[in-house]
């Protein structure tokens, strides 16, 4: 097989990746190696083929490389070692060096691809393109026809790049997105950086602190916790170890134990192939934008203390939390007229990771759980936009099995979508409203909410002589202004109620409970409204223009710089908010009428496109 030395011996890289096709096609003879599985396809020792993956010779594949289910593999294809190709992508007349990742959907048209290099979910990398070693091609990027990118480059999410870079290197300027860390496990999560990052987290926080660590039940979210763990040693931490469990269950042990911070490591609600970390503080919110700035930096000049062998000392094991979690969710409700009511639900979620903490929950407070609902008892793994397309069948299940409401949660606890007994399905706004009611019928006071919900709960607010406050979008925001506004019972109450769903649903059973009110009265209680969002792309370096030409132009009516830019208008608002992780402005809009919503949105839109439109 050809490989990089070869190139040293031909003319240019059009007569390299020639001289791969003959030796594909059995004009120049050489011997090919490994083994002939079909008609001229050649794997080398290792190879796993799906066999719902598409190979058309002439090909070869290396040793060791993997190519998932729906991946097309067409004529004159070169794989070295190693090379990981998930679902769905496609690679025609292409060389690929040794140990490259492939992303779903991605595609690849006649390149040449250097060794270890990531091309991410959706990017396209086309005719004559050449990438160098190392580099990183993220998601729904595209490298034009002759683009060459030299070593160590990282071309961003969604760009388009149309001439080749020499300069640059591959360090990312931000490794926290919107919550946490996160990426593909083996690809950008590596036990190597989560060991590393698990160091820089510790040296911020400081030799001899107290910190935990725990993951979800997924064999690849234990992994990187141990590195983690590993990482926060070599810091000199005092590291617990939490073991497996949910979000809010080290959100509750960090406050219980009194640690300086924690990490949950947990599969993305999106991907399963995807982690996320989420590193927590004293108080079990998420860390300040400042400390991940810290916790950034030293990552990036790796210059952070490390401690002496005599100052390392091994993980501390926590044993019960699972059951004192429990026990702090249910306290404050009035647990035997809960058990009084015996409420039965129809539950949607992966048992795999959440059985233990329904059963405890359950127990504890006399509920009846189906999980006949259409995904059977829920075993494995399933996407949150998978279990959203799932609701009317759901919703069916609750009203055949006469079930009080339904709840879908994701396998960390961390969303939760409510069912009433009517099948009428409460998700996103109108479960932010039906939580805000809760509390101001309950205690009054106030209720924080972010920028983006309907202007209902300030309706509601008003008719429970309570307060509205506002925040960002970004969890942290949300999450330290829930805290901040109520350190007693009714901040507590209300991070309960919004950053746990085991605890929600607990709150909201017992709310019906003492009232003997069913979940479809809640929400009949809640004022109409009308939202609408969608997102456009706009390139990164677009976004602050796209900002200041909505500040210095807006069209009539008051204007609020709290989270991206919200224009009141006489009959609703619309709400320009860049995205922190991708190359989109998301536009929300709330009207009187739908159709007043959308239009709003369609306005935006529009005023987007032309103020990117202007330079481009």
């Amino acid at each position: 097989m050809l490989r990089a030395t070869s190139v040293c011996k031909l003319g240019n890289l059009q007569q390299y990746i020639e001289a791969h096709y003959d030796a594909l096609s059995g004009k120049v003879r050489i011997k090919i190696p490994g083994k002939e599985i079909s008609p001229g396809v050649w794997a080398e020792d290792g190879a796993f083929i799906d066999p719902a993956a598409s190979i058309e010779g002439p090909a070869l594949i290396g040793a060791g490389c993997q190519i998932g289910a729906g991946a097309r593999i067409d004529p004159y294809t070169v794989m070295g070692q190693g090379c990981l190709v998930q679902e769905r992508a496609s690679i025609k007349r292409s060389v690929l060096w040794n140990n490259v990742f492939v992303g779903s959907g991605a595609a690849l048209r006649g390149a040449v691809v250097g060794s270890r290099v990531q091309v991410q979910s959706g990017a396209g990398i086309y005719e004559g393109a050449v990438v160098g070693d190392d580099s990183i091609i993220k998601e729904n990027s595209l490298l034009k026809p002759e683009v060459k990118l030299w070593p160590h480059k990282v071309v961003e999410t969604g760009a388009t790049v149309q001439r080749s870079l020499v300069w640059g290197t591959c360090s990312p300027k931000r490794f926290f997105g919107f919550e946490g860390v996160s990426g593909l496990v083996n690809v950008e999560i590596t036990p190597e950086f989560a060991a590393r990052l698990g160091g820089a987290f510790g040296a911020v926080c400081g030799a001899g602190v107290r910190l935990a660590v725990s993951s979800d039940n997924y064999t690849a979210s234990r992994m990187i916790k141990e590195a983690l763990a590993a990482g926060m040693q070599s810091a000199g931490a005092a590291v617990l170890d939490l073991g497996t469990g949910i979000t809010p269950l080290q959100r509750y042990a960090v406050r219980r134990l009194g640690c300086k911070g924690g990490v949950h490591v947990k599969v993305s609600p999106y991907s399963p192939d995807r982690v996320v970390i989420v590193f927590t503080n004293s108080r079990g919110g998420n860390i300040s934008r400042d400390m991940e700035r810290k916790i950034e930096n030293a990552l990036s000049r790796e210059d952070y203390a490390r401690a002496d062998a005599a100052r390392i000392v091994p993980p501390e094991t926590v044993p019960g939390l699972a059951a004192g979690y429990i026990k702090a969710v249910c306290e404050g409700l009035d647990k035997e007229r809960i058990r009084n009511v015996g409420f039965k639900l129809v539950i949607s979620c992966d048992r795999h990771n959440l059985g233990g903490f329904i059963a405890g929950l359950s127990e504890e407070l006399g509920i009846f759980t189906d999980s006949g609902g259409p995904d059977g008892d829920g075993a494995g793994y399933r996407s949150w936009r998978t279990l959203q397309g799932m609701l009317p069948s759901m919703a069916r299940a609750v009203m055949e099995s006469g079930a009080d409401a339904g709840a879908v949660l994701d396998p960390n606890a961390d969303l939760l979508i409510l069912i009433d007994e009517k099948g009428r399905i409460i998700q996103d706004d109108l479960l932010t409203a039906l939580l805000s009611l809760i509390i101001l019928k309950k205690q009054g006071g106030t209720v924080v909410v972010p920028v983006t919900a309907p202007r209902a709960i300030e309706v509601l607010a008003e008719r429970y002589q309570g307060r509205v406050v506002r925040t960002k979008t970004a969890l942290q925001d949300f999450l330290d202004k829930v805290l901040v506004q109520g350190e007693g019972a009714e901040g507590v109450s209300q991070f309960f109620l919004h950053f746990d769903g085991l605890s929600a649903l607990a709150r909201v059973l017992d709310y019906a409970a003492q009232n003997g009110t069913p979940l479809s009265e809640l929400v009949e209680e809640i004022p109409l409204f009308f939202v609408d969002k969608k997102e456009v792309p706009v390139p990164w370096e677009a976004k602050g223009r796209v900002i200041r030409h909505l500040i210095q132009d807006p069209p009539a009516g008051r204007l609020e710089l709290l989270d991206g830019v919200k224009v009141y208008h006489q009959d609703g608002w619309a709400l320009v908010l860049p995205d922190p992780d991708e190359p989109v402005c998301r536009v929300f809009s709330e009207g009187s009428t739908m159709e007043i919503a959308e239009s709003l949105t369609e306005m935006y839109l529009k005023k987007i496109n032309e103020i990117v439109g202007q330079n481009a």
